[in-house]
């Protein structure tokens, strides 16, 4: 459950902040929205990689990027998703 939970986070936070993307940036109030949008759904896909991981047994990845590592190592995801992910995910 956690996973379909973590899933519908990001899309709906993805949503929000692609809602944003031809708004005004320049105005602080929405410019924080955005981030904050960005931010929780980077957050929850942090969570989908986790549960995937851990749910198939792929090790124990010490950083948040390592879990996607794993995921494009094992097929799970493509390298064009691993490195969107690699751009939003710093460690």
């Amino acid at each position: 459950m956690k996973l379909v939970e973590s899933i519908l986070r990001f899309e709906k936070h993805f949503a929000n902040a692609k809602k944003l993307v031809d708004k005004n940036v320049s105005d602080y109030f929405l410019y924080d929205t955005m981030a904050m949008e960005c931010f929780q759904a980077v957050k929850a896909l942090i969570k989908v990689g986790e549960h995937i991981v851990t749910e198939k047994k792929l090790g124990f990845p010490s950083t948040y990027r390592e879990i996607f590592e794993i995921l494009k190592t094992e097929g799970i995801i493509s390298s064009e998703v691993f490195n969107s992910a690699k751009r939003l995910i710093l460690l």
